[in-house]
């Protein structure tokens, strides 16, 4: 009788514990694409807001990447002033557009801004979102970045810069040298002597936007960054398996 016993609590335990595959089921993250968009007109000329971003669902970690890119998208309108939501940011910048007319009737084209995000990256225990953007609020020519946030899958924890570069100064070596390659500087010249780029007093350095795409790390530097604007933007990629133990790389 006891080893029937035994045998029921066994299975009892057996059919209680999910399986890795029901687990993956469960914590498996859906994404489906949200639109905002808001506009204003005067006569011929209108300012425009437009955000196309993903949406996490289902799994426990949709609530806090969902927050943290919904912050990331009003800081993209926070100048002297934070917003707690787009209907509100969109109606100051387009305020700002109508204030701008009135004072300046004859002031020639429109105003914009305009965010796209996209999941540039996935893998069992990492997800990466490219954001890239453009505006113009006038002055001599319109702006554009890129930026990345990297998330922890299970979390659903935003990972900083430091929780994604593991050995800095190794991915300082190896970044130095791509952007040589790219700019194609004289070998034995420092880049700080070359002429056409903005260093600090420390030298080089890492850029803002370090993220994952196509299962490459690309390190962007935008315009402005680490050169003028007609420099353009500077973009690193590096294979993953290169880069054990230098940078987060599952």
């Amino acid at each position: 009788m006891k080893y029937l016993v035994i045998i029921v609590a066994f299975l009892c335990v057996a059919c209680s514990k999910p399986t890795k595959v029901e687990e993956q089921i469960v914590e498996q993250l859906d994404f489906r694409t949200k639109t905002f968009t808001s506009e204003r007109c005067i006569d011929d000329n209108c300012a425009k807001v437009e955000l196309t971003w993903p949406i996490a669902e289902n799994g426990a970690a949709a609530s806090s990447i969902n927050e943290e890119i919904g912050r990331q998208l009003l800081a993209y309108f926070q100048q002297d002033k934070t917003y707690d939501n787009l209907d509100s940011a969109a109606n100051d910048y387009l305020n700002s557009y109508e204030e701008f007319k009135s004072d300046f009737p004859d002031a020639p084209g429109s105003w914009a801004i305009e965010v796209n995000v996209e999941k540039s990256y996935e893998s069992d225990s990492t997800l990466s979102f490219k954001f890239s953007e453009y505006n113009f609020s006038g002055g001599a020519h319109p702006n554009s970045s890129v930026y990345y946030m990297n998330f922890d899958k299970t979390s659903g924890e935003y990972l900083s810069i430091d929780r994604v570069v593991l050995d800095k100064s190794k991915m300082l070596e190896l970044a130095d040298q791509a952007f040589r390659k790219y700019h194609e500087v004289e070998e034995g010249i420092e880049l700080k002597d070359d002429g056409r780029f903005f260093l600090p007093e420390t030298g080089f350095f890492l850029p803002n936007a370090i993220g994952y795409e196509n299962d490459k790390l690309h390190l962007t530097y935008i315009p402005y960054e680490i050169g003028p604007y007609a420099l353009g933007y500077t973009e690193l990629e590096f294979e993953l398996k290169e880069l054990e133990g230098i940078m987060r790389t599952k």
